[in-house]
């Protein structure tokens, strides 16, 4: 699993390849918190396009982010493929925070 930040004006995109489980979730925990501690950025949005696996801990990460970023920061997930969408649709996650199947959907929604 990696990350990698990059910035598109002054929204924030935090790419992550690779699988999302037990082990690497606090890692996407520990970047996201520190992203919104240390940037704050208007728009946050994660981009899950290049991870394969998706489990559990990984929605906990998401919903700390979520809660983090409160009313100051936007959330917003890129999630195209079944691995990573799935699971936010069958725990509802994606009725709290804003889901889309491409970064560039993500980048253009609320201009």
């Amino acid at each position: 699993m990696s990350t990698s930040l990059q910035w598109h004006g002054r929204t924030a995109v935090l790419a992550i390849t690779g699988e999302v489980d037990m082990v690497t979730a606090p890692l996407v925990q520990g970047k996201l918190t520190s992203t919104l501690e240390e940037h704050r950025p208007p728009v946050l949005v994660v981009d899950l396009e290049h991870v394969d696996f998706f489990a559990s801990a990984g929605l906990s990460a998401l919903v700390a982010a979520y809660q983090q970023a409160g009313e100051s920061t936007a959330l917003r997930v890129v999630a195209g493929s079944s691995a990573t969408a799935r699971p936010l649709r069958v725990t509802a996650l994606d009725r709290k925070i804003s889901v889309y199947s491409s970064r560039q959907e993500a980048l253009s929604a609320g201009r």
